[in-house]
Formats: structure tokens, C-alpha cells, sequence
């Protein structure tokens, strides 16, 4: 008998079928179809990843020396002048449009509540098919799946990406602007994913993006078990670090008052404030 040659790579692994594996549980084509999926979904997710924080590059104008504004105070102690107080009295202190928390609760948790929809259809089909696995390198495929999708879907996705822009369309919608549809406060979850009033490129992403998921998850379901339930705890993972994510982007911003530093991808003829970042 010819001695086996030590295996080099993963791919050879995968290569090789155990000899204690019964004929009718093929490694090859479950574990060519679970690489696909994976490989599907990475693709998916990088369209999550579009984090395009502007700041303000505006230069700081000095005026020129005969255009230099009068000293406010003349002497120390000496109490400003009208001009000065004028000028320069309550410029910062510009009036904030009125903001409906309700509205930003509804849409944030709004889409919180569509995430955890996807987590509990899925968790039944992960704790029936986790217990098929019967090989120890099947637990380091479970625990690849759930390291690959922790940081691409959840981390990259999310955290990164998705959260943020979601919390902060939330404060965009919640504004009491003249001309703006109630509609979008009725919708406001579907607004906050980006499925209407944005940017060009927003817009067709995100129905991209749930259009991918959707045939992802068609394909997911041909796997048989465990594979089909390997993949599926990574997306729990990912899914549940993107509603941990969102809590918490809300929650400093109902405590700061302020929206996260991202980009909302607003349209330019929007009726809504737009942030300065």
C-alpha cells in the first residue's frame, strides 16, 4: 500500500474524502456548495461597506487688514459694543428644526425588529442541523463561518456601514420639514435602509443589496445539513451584531442629540436639514 502524502493545503482537504465516511455523506459537493455560498455572500457583503464620511475641508478666510472688524473690548473689563455684540453675539446659535424622537425610535427599531425577524427564522435551522456535524474538521468550517461573518457581515457590514447610516437617516426623517411627505414618517424604517430618498447609487444598492440576500438564501437552503446550518449561524452572528450595533448608535444619539458622522446619502432637492459633518 502506497503511503498517503501529507496534505499541504486546505483545498487538498477538501480533496479528500474521510475513509470512516459513509459513501452516501459525500464531503465534495456539500462543501463546493457551502464555498460558493460563502463566497456569494462576501460578495454581498462588500456592497455594505460604503463608508464615505465628508468633512469639512472649508479653508479659514483671515480678512484682509482694512477689512479687520473693530476690538470688541476696548479695554479689559470694558463691556462689548452694539456692533460687536451684533456680530458676533448669537451667530453660532443657529435654530434647530423640530424633531419627533417618536419617529426615530420607529424607524431605528423598525428596521432592529426586521433583523431580529431574519435571526429567529433562522436559529431553529441552526440548532437542528448543528447536531449532524460528525466530523472535528466540520467544527472548524462552524467556527471559520462564524469568525468570516462576525467581521465581514457584522463588523465591516454593520458596524461600519449599515448601523450608522440607518440611526442617522433616522434623525433625518424625524424632522419637521415643510414639504416633507408624512409618508416617510409612516415608512420611516424602509427610508432608514435606504429604499427611497437618496442618493442615485443609494437608492439601487440597497435594493441590490436585499435582492442578493434574498438569492443567497435561496441558494442556502439546497445545502443539506450541516452545511446549510454552518452558514446560517454565521449569518445570526452577523445579523445580531448589526441590531446590537444599531441600539447602541441610537442610544448616544438620543443622549448626545446628535446623529452618528455619516453620511445620510441624502438627494440634492431633499427637504430635509442636512447635517454638516
Amino acid at each position: 500500500s502506497k503511503q498517503l502524502k501529507p496534505l499541504t493545503s486546505g483545498w487538498a482537504l477538501l480533496a479528500v474524502q474521510p475513509p470512516n465516511m459513509a459513501p452516501s455523506r459525500r464531503v465534495p459537493p456539500g462543501m463546493r456548495c457551502a464555498v460558493l455560498s460563502a463566497a456569494c455572500a462576501a460578495v454581498l457583503l462588500r456592497s455594505f461597506v460604503e463608508v464615505s464620511i465628508p468633512r469639512n475641508t472649508e479653508t479659514l478666510l483671515v480678512p484682509a487688514p482694512g477689512q479687520m472688524r473693530p476690538a470688541c473690548f476696548g479695554r479689559p473689563g470694558a463691556r462689548p459694543t452694539v456692533e460687536c455684540r451684533a456680530s458676533t453675539g448669537d451667530a453660532g446659535a443657529k435654530a434647530q428644526p423640530q424633531r419627533s424622537k417618536l419617529v426615530q425610535a420607529w424607524g431605528a427599531f423598525g428596521v432592529v425588529g426586521y433583523l431580529s425577524y431574519g435571526i429567529q427564522k433562522v436559529v431553529p435551522i441552526v440548532l437542528d442541523g448543528l447536531g449532524a456535524i460528525d466530523q472535528w474538521w466540520q467544527w472548524g468550517l462552524l467556527g471559520a463561518c462564524l469568525l468570516f461573518f462576525a467581521y465581514v457581515e457584522g463588523y465591516k457590514g454593520f458596524q461600519l456601514g449599515f448601523s450608522p447610516r440607518v440611526v442617522s437617516r433616522a434623525y433625518i426623517v424625524s424632522e419637521e420639514a415643510d414639504g416633507a411627505p408624512f409618508w416617510h414618517k409612516l415608512l420611516a424604517p424602509a427610508f432608514c435602509i435606504g429604499y427611497f430618498h437618496g442618493t442615485k447609487k443609494r437608492v439601487i444598492t440597497s435594493w441590490v443589496v436585499t435582492l442578493v440576500i434574498f438569492a443567497v438564501v435561496v441558494g442556502v437552503k439546497q445545502l443539506d445539513n450541516p452545511y446549510r446550518a454552518i452558514i446560517d449561524a454565521g449569518v445570526i452572528v452577523g445579523l445580531m451584531w448589526g441590531v446590537v450595533s444599531i441600539i447602541v448608535l441610537f442610544v448616544q444619539q438620543i443622549t448626545r442629540e446628535k446623529p452618528p458622522d455619516f453620511d445620510p446619502a441624502l438627494p440634492e432637492d431633499t427637504m430635509y436639514t442636512k447635517p454638516e459633518l
